[in-house]
C-alpha cells in the first residue's frame, strides 16, 4: 500500500515538472501567437479548432476508457485480459477514425465553410486551418491506446518528458514564425501544430510496442470484449461529446451574436483555466489509475481514501492558485498579453470558478467510471449541461435582443447619463450570459454526480464532506475574506498582487500543515 502511495508521489513530481515547463512555455507562446496572428486570425483559429475538437471528443472519452480497462486488467493481474483489451481498443479506433474522417470532410467541412462568421477573404485560411487541425486530431486519436497504456502502467516520467519535448519544439516554431513568417501565418502555424501532433503520436506508438507486452499492432476482433468496450466507450463518448458540443456551442453562439473578436476573449479564458487545471492534473493523473486498480482488486477502503485525497488535494491546489488570479485577473492578463481582448477578464474569472466546481466532479467521476456504470453520469447528467445552448440562444435572440454597436459607443452621450448607463450595462453583461448559465449547469451536474456516486458505492456523504470538502470550504472562506480585504485596501497594483500571493500561500501552508506533515513523514522522508 505504501509503495503505491510513494509511486503516486513520484509520479506527481514528474507531472509537476511537466506542468512547469508546459505552463511557462505555453503562456509565452500563446502571447506570441496572439500577436503574430492578430485578434481576428486568433479568433478564427480558436473557433475552427473548436469546431474540429467536436470530432476529438472521443479523445477524452476513449482515452479514459482505455486507461480504465487497462488498469482493470493490470489491477486484476490478468495479463491476457489486459492484452485483449488493448488489441480490441486499437482495432476499434481504426474503424472510428475512418468513420469520423468521412463525417468531418463532408458535414463538418460544409458547416465550417458556410455557417461560421469569419472576415471576408479568409476562406482559404479557414479551409487549411480546418484540414491541418483535422489531421492533427486523427493522429491524436490514433495515439490514445498507446498513451493510455503509458498512464495505466504509471510511467509518467515518459508522459512528462514527451509533453516537455512537445512544448519546447512548439516554442521553437513560434519563435521562427515571429522572425521569418511572411506567408499566411495562420496557415503555417496550423501546419506546424499538426506536424508536432503526428510526431508525438509516432513516438508513443514506437515506445509502447517496444516496452509493454500487451501493446501489439494487431487488427483483431473478439466480439465479447469488443462489446464490453463499445458499451463503455459509447456512454463515455456520448457524455464527452455532449460536454464538448456545449463548450464549442457556446463559442458558436458567441460568434453568431458578437463576431470572432469575442471568440478571442473566450480562447484566452480557456487558456487561463487550462493553465490552472494543469496543476490539478499533477495530483489527479497519478491517483486515478490507483483508484481504478483498487476497485478492481476489491480494496474498497483504499479506493475511498484515494477518492477523498484526490478531491481535497485538487481543490486545495485550485484554491491557492485561483485566489490571486480571481482578484488580480486584469493585472495578470495585462502582464501576460500586450493587448487584452474585450471580455477576456470577465470570461477568465467565470471559467476559473467553473473549474473549481469541476474538480469535485472529476474526482467523483473516476470512481463511477471504475464501476463501469455510466448511464446516469454520461447521459442524463450531461443533458443538464447541454441545456445551456438552447437557453442561451433563446435569451440572446428573443428575450434580450441585439445590441447595436453605434448605440453602445454613444452610450451616455446622446441618451443622457441614466439611459447611457443602462445601455452600457446591458452591452457589458449580455455576452456573459452563456458562461454564467454554463457555470450554474456545472454546479447542478456536480451535485447530481455525487448523488449518483452515493447510490453506486454506498458513499457516506457525511464522511466525504468532513474529510474532503469541509476542510476546503473553510480554507476558501479564509482566503477569499482575507485576500479580498487586501485587494480592497491596497491601491498599488503590483504590491497588491505580491501581498495577496504571499498571504494566499502562507494561509494555505499553515492551514494544510497536517497534510504536508503526513506527506513528508510517510512518503518523502522514507
Amino acid at each position: 500500500m505504501e509503495e503505491n502511495r510513494k509511486r503516486i508521489l513520484k509520479n506527481s513530481i514528474y507531472m509537476y515538472i511537466r506542468m512547469i515547463f508546459v505552463l511557462l512555455i505555453s503562456l509565452y507562446t500563446s502571447r506570441v501567437v496572439l500577436n503574430i496572428l492578430g485578434e481576428d486570425d486568433f479568433g478564427i483559429y480558436v473557433l475552427v479548432g473548436g469546431i474540429v475538437s467536436i470530432f476529438t471528443v472521443m479523445s477524452g472519452s476513449l482515452s479514459g476508457s482505455v486507461q480504465r480497462f487497462l488498469s482493470i486488467g493490470l489491477g486484476s493481474g490478468d495479463s491476457e485480459r489486459t492484452r485483449n483489451y488493448f488489441t480490441q481498443s486499437f482495432s476499434l479506433f481504426i474503424i472510428i477514425i475512418g468513420i469520423f474522417f468521412i463525417v468531418a470532410e463532408t458535414a463538418g467541412l460544409w458547416f465550417v465553410m458556410n455557417k461560421l462568421n469569419y472576415p471576408h477573404g479568409r476562406e482559404v485560411a479557414v479551409f487549411w486551418v480546418y484540414q491541418f487541425t483535422l489531421f492533427s486530431v486523427f493522429f491524436g486519436i490514433l495515439q490514445i491506446p498507446f498513451s493510455g497504456a503509458v498512464i495505466a502502467r504509471e510511467k509518467l516520467n515518459v508522459y512528462a518528458a514527451t509533453a516537455i519535448a512537445d512544448v519546447c519544439i512548439r516554442l521553437l516554431i513560434v519563435v521562427l514564425l515571429s522572425k521569418y513568417g511572411s506567408f499566411d501565418n495562420l496557415i503555417v502555424y496550423s501546419l506546424a501544430v499538426a506536424a508536432m501532433q503526428i510526431t508525438v503520436a509516432l513516438f508513443y506508438i514506437i515506445y509502447t510496442v517496444k516496452k509493454f507486452q500487451e501493446c501489439r499492432l494487431k487488427f483483431q476482433f473478439d466480439y465479447k470484449v469488443a462489446k464490453e468496450l463499445m458499451s463503455f466507450m459509447g456512454l463515455s463518448f456520448f457524455g464527452t461529446t455532449t460536454y464538448t458540443i456545449t463548450q464549442q456551442g457556446i463559442n458558436v453562439v458567441l460568434n453568431l451574436f458578437f463576431g470572432p473578436v469575442i471568440n478571442a476573449a473566450r480562447g484566452i479564458a480557456s487558456q487561463v483555466s487550462t493553465a490552472v487545471m494543469r496543476f490539478v492534473f499533477c495530483i489527479t493523473v497519478p491517483i486515478n489509475p490507483q483508484i481504478v486498480k483498487s476497485y478492481a482488486a476489491g480494496e474498497r477502503e483504499n479506493m475511498l481514501f484515494l477518492l477523498e485525497r484526490n478531491t481535497k488535494y485538487s481543490l486545495y491546489i485550485m484554491l491557492v492558485l485561483s485566489t490571486p488570479l480571481l482578484l488580480e485577473t486584469r493585472l495578470v492578463l495585462n502582464v501576460w498579453l500586450k493587448e487584452v481582448p474585450d471580455y477576456a477578464i470577465l470570461f477568465s474569472q467565470i471559467t476559473i470558478l467553473e473549474a473549481i466546481v469541476a474538480c469535485i466532479t472529476a474526482s467523483a467521476s473516476v470512481v463511477i467510471s471504475a464501476t463501469g456504470k455510466l448511464m446516469k453520469m454520461e447521459v442524463w447528467g450531461r443533458l443538464i449541461t447541454l441545456s445551456v445552448l438552447p437557453v442561451s440562444y433563446i435569451l440572446l435572440k428573443y428575450c434580450i435582443g441585439p445590441i447595436d454597436d453605434t448605440i453602445v459607443q454613444n452610450a451616455g452621450l446622446s441618451g443622457g447619463p441614466l439611459i447611457g448607463d443602462i445601455i452600457a450595462y446591458k452591452a457589458s453583461i449580455v455576452p456573459l450570459i452563456p458562461l454564467i448559465l454554463f457555470f450554474i449547469a456545472q454546479s447542478v451536474y456536480c451535485i447530481y454526480i455525487l448523488s449518483d456516486l452515493k447510490i453506486k458505492i454506498d458513499l457516506d456523504i457525511k464522511r466525504y464532506w468532513n474529510k474532503a470538502v469541509k476542510p476546503v470550504a473553510i480554507l476558501c472562506a479564509l482566503l477569499w475574506i482575507i485576500c479580498g480585504l487586501e485587494a480592497y485596501f491596497i491601491k498599488d497594483n503590483y504590491l497588491r498582487f505580491f501581498v495577496i500571493g504571499f498571504t494566499d500561500v502562507a494561509i494555505a501552508v499553515v492551514y494544510m500543515r497536517k497534510d504536508l506533515k503526513y506527506i513528508w513523514k510517510n512518503l518523502i522522508r522514507q
